[in-house]
C-alpha cells in the first residue's frame, strides 16, 4: 500500500512538472523576444475590406494578451494609424448603410481603446475619400498626415508593422 501511494505521488509530481515545463516552453517560445525590454508598436493599417479589417483588428487585440509581450509587468504600447481605404470603415456616415462587419468594427475599436490601444486617422486620406472629420469615431485621434505620425513613432522607438 505504501509503495503504491508513493508511486502515485511521484507520478503525479512528474505529470505536474511536465505540464509546467510545457507551459513555460510555450510562454518563451519567441526567440526574437529575448533581450527585449519594452514593446512599442505602431500599425500602418490600410485594409479597406470590412471583413478582413475586422479579422486583423481581432488578431491585434488578441496579441496584446500574449504573455510574451508583457515585459516586467508592462503591457505593450500599441497604436493603429488608419491610412488609405481603411478610413472609410470608421466613418459613422458610412455605417448607416453598412454591413454588420462595419458596425462590429466600431464596437471593436471601442473595446480596443478601453484596453489601451490607441488609434489615429490620416485626415489627408479621409479628405481624399470624402470622409468628413465629424463622422469619424470619437476614439480616433485625427492627424493631418498619417505618414508623419508613422515617422515620429518609429523615431521614438516604435516598431512599425505594415497591415495592408
Amino acid at each position: 500500500m505504501k509503495k503504491s501511494m508513493f508511486l502515485i505521488v511521484v507520478l503525479s509530481f512528474l505529470g505536474l512538472m511536465q505540464m509546467e515545463m510545457a507551459h513555460a516552453q510555450t510562454e518563451s517560445s519567441y526567440e526574437a523576444m529575448e533581450g527585449v525590454t519594452s514593446v512599442k508598436t505602431v500599425f500602418d493599417f490600410r485594409i479597406g475590406d470590412s471583413d478582413k479589417a475586422m479579422a486583423h483588428l481581432n488578431l491585434i487585440h488578441q496579441m496584446i494578451e500574449d504573455p510574451s509581450l508583457v515585459i516586467e509587468g508592462e503591457q505593450p504600447e500599441v497604436i493603429i494609424v488608419l491610412i488609405g481605404p481603411s478610413v472609410n470603415l470608421v466613418s459613422t456616415d458610412n455605417m448607416k448603410s453598412a454591413s454588420g462587419s462595419q458596425n462590429e468594427i466600431a464596437e471593436k475599436i471601442s473595446a480596443m481603446d478601453s484596453d489601451g490601444i490607441r488609434f489615429e486617422i490620416c485626415m489627408a486620406a479621409a479628405h481624399a475619400l470624402d470622409v468628413s472629420a465629424d463622422s469619424i469615431l470619437p476614439e480616433i485621434v485625427q492627424v493631418e498626415n498619417g505618414w508623419i505620425s508613422l515617422i515620429g513613432y518609429q523615431q521614438n522607438g516604435y516598431s512599425m508593422i505594415a497591415d495592408f
